[in-house]
């Protein structure tokens, strides 16, 4: 027998593609989407038919689309980083409250 799904509903809120996605069991109505337009979005689901979750909070001040997030069991953490448009430098978030600026050769990656 095939596994059917139904679509339970959409979170609208970013402007470009969504490229992670970060949950946590610890919060199950907490969801962390980051995005190609520079964005992080806290989103607090509400599971109603007409809107089945609200962004809680817009993370703003990537120079770059994120590629990548996660956030940490407990749901008190989210990492993420981003590439520079010219792909040369690192951007990566730490818990430390510090953004570290990496400069990556080419034959090291």
């Amino acid at each position: 027998m095939a596994e059917q799904m139904t679509l339970r509903g959409t979170l609208q809120g970013h402007g470009g593609w969504v490229t992670q996605i970060a949950t946590t069991p610890q919060y199950p109505d907490m969801v962390l989407s980051a995005s190609r337009d520079k964005t992080l979005i806290m989103w607090k689901l509400t599971r109603d038919d007409a809107n089945y979750g609200l962004p809680f909070k817009c993370l703003k001040g990537h120079g770059h689309f994120v590629s990548d997030v996660v956030m940490s069991s407990d749901g008190q953490f989210a990492l993420s980083g981003s590439w520079s448009a010219d792909g040369q430098t690192l951007f990566a978030g730490y818990t430390d409250n510090l953004i570290r600026v990496w400069q990556v050769s080419m034959a090291a990656r």
